[in-house]
């Protein structure tokens, strides 16, 4: 297996790296905010590209609204990437919860097991990855000189247990569950899955009809009838509520919201005047109009979310320093492009380092909002 050239690597030092989810070049609402944390999304200033594809003049990396949802979907901004990494400030610490542990100073409090336990995120079948991630497992052993052993587990209260208690190592936490995996068991979240072309994650997109004149930010909301998918939905309810409201719109205050049962349907009703506006997942509704059934020209998106993280990699916090560098180069040190990993996972066969503390802002946004207590007894199946 050919060894990654991992440019990112030099970026990051004892697991505090200098990136964020914000971007670079955007506009931000007053200030940012007072304690000196970035904004959380990009904002709606005019774009010249409205109204045609605009694909030539949209900047990914400086990017400005509203825009086409054809021009976003043309360059590839369903997704997040490299560049928005590289490009961002430094969190200090977590804005909600824990800060991820240190490592341990004192020799008797680490841990130096003869077998390194590795689990993916629970599914309907746990063991159905112990193939898939073989060759990971294989350059954890080869890199850490450990016997490594798959640790099929069940639900996320378990997953989380288990590294709490030490009997698992390296992990593969959804994007939820992470902060509870920091905050309880010890995990310290290093690397995501990225495509070969960097690509990661999905956005957050206000989508509105491209001849809505009267809607061209997110503060055009105000009055207007808003669809949201459903009360549980991440991207379609729960993230709108926070994101919209840290930015001064307050859904159900601001404006009506009305659930359509799907993001599918929202986008799909604001296309047929049903709704004038709705929060929409990027990725699901770049499916749709890759279906056919949706013509994303006829749309436009006057506001868009810093990328949402997708599962985060993870050991315990106390193993040893050798153990734990071992483990990042098996990780970002390889690429997995040609293996089972990479198929499986819809062509993510990279990882690349993160920062919990500014990668996963976004989510801890939405947990703070929606007063998230980090119990095990909060923790879904």
């Amino acid at each position: 297996m050919p060894e990654f050239d991992h440019t990112r690597r030099s970026l990051l030092a004892s697991g505090a790296a200098a990136i964020s989810l914000g971007f670079a070049g955007c506009i931000q609402s007053g200030g940012g905010d007072s304690d000196g944390q970035s904004n959380e999304s990009t904002t709606g200033s005019d774009s010249s590209s409205e109204g045609g594809d605009g694909a030539s003049s949209f900047d990914p990396a400086n990017p400005e609204f509203p825009q086409p949802m054809a021009t976003l979907i043309s360059a590839g901004f369903e997704t997040g990437s490299l560049s928005d990494l590289e490009n961002m400030e430094e969190r200090e610490k977590p804005r909600y919860g824990k800060p991820v542990k240190e490592t341990p100073s004192k020799e008797s409090e680490l841990l130096d097991p003869d077998k390194l336990a590795f689990a993916m995120t629970p599914s309907e079948d746990p063991a159905a990855y112990r193939t898939t991630m073989k060759p990971l497992m294989d350059n954890i052993a080869k890199e850490t000189g450990k016997e490594v052993e798959y640790f099929p587990l069940q639900s996320y209260a378990s997953q989380v247990e288990a590294m709490r208690s030490e009997r698992l190592h390296i992990a593969g936490f959804s994007t939820g569950p992470t902060p509870f995996a920091v905050n309880l068991a010890g995990a310290v979240p290093f690397s995501l899955q990225v495509s070969g072309e960097g690509d990661f994650g999905y956005r957050l997109w206000l989508a509105t009809q491209a001849d809505n004149d009267d809607i061209n930010s997110l503060s055009d909301l105000q009055g207007k009838r808003v669809a949201h998918s459903e009360p549980s939905s991440n991207s379609g309810n729960q993230a709108p509520r926070a994101l919209f409201a840290n930015q001064g719109v307050v859904p159900g205050d601001d404006y009506e919201v009305a659930y359509s049962g799907g993001h599918e349907q929202s986008v799909l009703g604001v296309a047929n005047g049903d709704y004038d506006a709705a929060p929409v997942c990027s990725t699901c509704v770049t499916r749709v109009a890759n279906a056919g059934n949706l013509d994303p020209s006829n749309i436009k998106v006057v506001w868009a979310s810093n990328p949402f993280p997708t599962t985060s990699f993870t050991y315990r916090y106390n193993l040893t320093p050798e153990i734990q560098e071992g483990i990042r180069a098996a990780f970002t040190d390889y690429d997995y492009s040609d293996t089972q990993i990479a198929e499986t996972f819809e062509g993510r066969g990279k990882f690349t380092e993160i920062d919990y503390a500014t990668a996963y802002d976004i989510i801890l946004q939405i947990q703070e909002n929606n007063g998230v207590e980090y119990q095990t007894d909060n923790l879904g199946e």
